[in-house]
């Protein structure tokens, strides 16, 4: 992945406001926390770095301090990159200063001198030896802060090279004119700059002002255009088909950087081969990820499988899961998300009163519940050549369907050991015909911090009892 655009550092000042200076009616603030991020361009390289794609950044700052601050950001987020020199100008920088959550000032320092002809060479010659390089799926963002890197005859360049190279372009774009991201797969602009480049005086983002938006800025040299209008969602025109992506409702911390969040998610979802309404559709879940943390933020893909775990409904969840290394993967989303995960396992032959008591006690340990579930030759193994009397397949669905199980995978082996060293649960839970010292996987889950539970068992009741024909009879 590839991003082009205007660099810069992100400077925060935080801290608490308790008085009113007595030199002027001013807020005096406590600085408890001072720190810097990328941003511009710079963010959205880190953002699609955070999300698992090889990246480089193709940007301009100085070398001064700022310059090498954003160059430690850049290394320490695996982010390669290629500084341009942009005549004397430094690194542009934004410091915000922020009281609790609120921002009570900005300063900016900045010198937005165009790029000259060497500087706009030394682009393409980056550009092409970023190319030459590459592996698999890529796309290039143009990162458009009008800050001095991008002149309209640079764009058009940029886009002849990914053209030639049959490789998307996806812009955030600053230009008030549409013409100058022409030949880009998506253009991603929010609704205000929307109502600018259309040249339509201020109004809301109702149906007939976006009508004719879509009207304005259609254009046969650009893919798509993806209008962001905050909590109404994305607006995606394609042609003649407009569709909109609603945004799920969330308590809004700080909206800055979002859009670099939003631009990450699309390129790298055309780059893995998304059609461009689903690559917006992981977009606009990463900006509002974004949204939700206060200043500038990074979105890695943890957070985006997890914003996809909680917007899927329980009928597209993937409960049932035999790959180990993918449920792996989902466990270690969720406990990246600060939730504890509890582990369970049986035969569960015929689901009766006893198991789902045990999986609600299960349950009520932690926030996701993993149930293992014998095989059907580890079953016969233990239990007897007549067992189970159901396929695991049937044993998985079941157990599926009870709403206090989130994941159910199979084991093969004659315990479930190995499957959780694999998945590293922070609870396992067993019934009480179990001593805790007895419980497979125990030892093991003190190398991480986990624990054994043990909980009692409903009476009279068993799979063995009820093949059997025996009734349950309880006083």
């Amino acid at each position: 992945m590839i991003v082009i655009g205007d660099a810069m550092l992100d400077r925060y000042v935080d801290g608490a406001v308790t008085r009113i200076s007595p030199e002027a009616p001013i807020p005096v603030l406590q600085v408890r926390e001072d720190r810097s991020v990328a941003g511009g361009a710079a963010n959205a390289a880190m953002n699609i770095a955070g999300l698992g794609a090889t990246t480089t950044l193709i940007a301009s700052w100085g070398v001064d301090e700022s310059g090498r601050e954003l160059e430690r950001l850049l290394i320490g987020a695996n982010v390669a990159f290629t500084r341009i020199t942009r005549g004397s100008a430094p690194t542009i920088e934004k410091l915000r200063v922020v009281a609790g959550q609120q921002q009570i000032v900005r300063v900016d320092r900045e010198d937005i001198a165009p790029l000259d002809p060497d500087g706009e060479t030394a682009v393409l010659d980056a550009l092409t030896d970023a190319l030459s390089s590459r592996r698999g799926g890529t796309a290039i963002v143009i990162s458009d802060y009008a800050k001095g890197m991008l002149a309209e005859s640079t764009v058009a360049k940029i886009i002849a090279v990914a053209d030639a190279h049959a490789i998307p372009v996806v812009v955030d774009p600053k230009s008030v004119d549409i013409g100058k991201y022409r030949g880009a797969a998506v253009v991603k602009p929010n609704f205000a700059e929307a109502v600018q480049m259309a040249r339509v005086a201020a109004a809301p983002p109702d149906e007939a002002t976006l009508g004719v938006i879509a009207d304005r800025l259609s254009s046969d040299g650009i893919g798509a255009l993806a209008v962001s209008m905050s909590a109404l969602g994305v607006e995606v025109i394609e042609g003649d088909t407009r569709t909109r992506i609603p945004t799920r409702a969330r308590l809004v911390s700080d909206v800055s950087g979002a859009g670099d969040s939003m631009i990450a998610g699309i390129a790298v979802g055309l780059a893995s081969g998304l059609s461009t309404l689903k690559a917006v559709q992981v977009g606009n879940m990463a900006a509002g990820i974004a949204c939700g943390r206060p200043g500038t933020a990074v979105v890695t893909r943890a957070d985006l499988l997890d914003e996809m775990l909680v917007e899927a409904s329980p009928e597209r969840r993937p409960g049932t899961i035999e790959d180990w290394g993918e449920l792996a993967r989902l466990v270690s989303v969720e406990k990246a998300a600060g939730r504890t995960v509890v582990f369970a396992n049986g035969v569960f032959d015929l689901l009766h009163a006893g198991h789902v008591t045990l999986l609600k006690a299960a349950r009520a340990l932690g926030d996701v519940l993993v149930v293992g579930v014998n095989s059907d030759a580890s079953t016969g193994r233990l239990k007897g050549p007549t067992r189970p009397l159901q396929p695991q397949s049937d044993r998985m669905a079941v157990l599926d369907a009870v709403r206090y199980v989130d994941f159910v995978t199979v084991f093969e082996q004659d315990t479930p050991r190995e499957l959780i060293r694999t998945i590293q649960p922070d609870v396992i839970v067993k019934g009480s015909d179990y001593r805790a010292e007895e419980v497979v996987g125990g030892e093991d889950a003190k190398e991480w911090g986990g624990r054994v539970h043990i909980v009692d068992l409903l009476d009279g009741v068993s799979t063995t009892r009820l093949a059997h024909g025996e009734q349950v009879r309880r006083s």
